[in-house]
């Protein structure tokens, strides 16, 4: 998000500094597991995602850098009882420009490999040029493209404080020294609220540790297979290079600063479990360990994107809840569009609001609070 918005804020004639406590890609990036899809139940969520795919899958001609997207095909799976959700979201995607579908679980079986098994499946959504991208690749072509075009970017260098004088932003304190500024994205992630409560204000977050199992599948047996959304099996899977399929799974209360960064064995079992249960090449899949990452979590498992209302010049993106990366390119233009300009105005960002949740006014989604909001 940092190094998005620091692009885009370029191409606003701006020259920011961002800010990095420790290296690029070292927080949530590095360790995602970079889906690309655009199914989602809210029209907010559905632009942002759509716009942020198409950035993404041109990125060497918006940004100038290659981003490993690579099409897979997102194939969305809805148990008994979400059929009519899950046709609502894919007459959403189509109304905002999204190439998807809505298919029984027969007509999704002439588009998996041969052999995917749809048990337990009631419908299913289909986004033919959905995938995953390089998390890596996007991050520091972005960072690049912002130090051409006259940004900074300074790692090792801990924010400790936000500075404010009546009542509008005036630098940061960090533990490299203090530095002067009118305006302030803060993207910490689940740090956030270490930098705003001493401001007084309160984010409404919660983090947890989410899994990423890394398995080995027999080529001969499958070669390959689309990205998929299992919402009755409460994970995401998706193919990578050679034969390695990465799983993504479980969403656990976690310690910030002391969470376990490996995956559990308990897990991964799990994991490769629910998988056979889809193809039977994944019970001779071989578990080649994983990594772990945290998830900063709003109420409504959507970000706050806004301008701090109490303070001029305080500009938040928090809360993304497993689904920043996917969104990061519409997100870090609105987060510059919102420190220049005072408002987002590509897409507008209002539901998105930070007053929301004491409004009562808290986005839905069609699969209850979980990552696949």
């Amino acid at each position: 998000m940092g190094a998005a918005a620091a692009y885009f804020l370029t191409r606003l004639g701006v020259k920011p500094l961002l800010l990095e406590r420790a290296t690029l890609g070292s927080g949530g990036t590095g360790r995602s597991l970079a889906i690309l899809r655009m199914h989602y139940s809210n029209e907010i969520t559905v632009r942002i995602a759509h716009e942020s795919h198409r950035i993404i899958a041109a990125f060497l001609e918006e940004v100038g850098a290659p981003s490993g997207f690579v099409r897979t095909g997102y194939l969305l799976l809805a148990g008994p009882g979400q059929e009519n959700a899950l046709r609502r979201n894919v007459a959403l995607g189509r109304r905002v420009g999204v190439k998807t579908e809505s298919l029984s679980p027969a007509d999704a079986a002439k588009i998996a490999p041969p052999g995917f098994s749809f048990d337990g499946v009631a419908a299913v959504a289909y986004e033919p040029e959905s995938g995953y991208a390089d998390s890596s690749a996007v991050l520091n072509g972005f960072a690049s493209a912002a130090r051409a075009a006259g940004a900074k970017v300074q790692l090792g260098t801990n924010v400790t404080a936000i500075r404010v004088a009546d009542g509008r932003v005036v630098g940061v304190d960090t533990d490299r020294g203090r530095l002067e500024s009118g305006a302030v994205i803060v993207v910490a992630g689940p740090w956030t609220p270490d930098l705003l409560a001493p401001l007084g204000i309160k984010v409404p977050l919660s983090v947890v540790r989410h899994q990423v199992v890394r398995l080995h599948r027999p080529l001969d047996r499958l070669p390959s297979h689309p990205t998929v959304g299992d919402v009755p099996g409460g994970l995401s899977f998706r193919p990578d290079s050679g034969d390695v399929t990465l799983v993504g799974v479980r969403e656990d209360p976690a310690e910030r600063d002391t969470f376990k960064q490996s995956v559990d064995t308990d897990v991964a079992e799990d994991a490769l479990t629910l998988l056979a249960k889809r193809h039977s090449a994944f019970a001779d899949a071989g578990w080649d360990g994983g990594w772990c990452g945290l998830f900063d979590i709003t109420p409504d498992w959507h970000p706050i994107i806004d301008r701090v209302p109490e303070i001029e010049g305080l500009v938040l993106g928090v809360g993304f809840s497993g689904h920043g990366f996917k969104l990061s390119p519409a997100v870090g233009r609105a987060l510059a569009e919102l420190a220049v300009h005072g408002r987002a105005s590509t897409i507008e960002m209002q539901p998105l609001r930070f007053a929301r949740f004491e409004e009562g006014d808290l986005l839905r989604s069609a699969y209850g609070g979980t990552v696949f909001a």
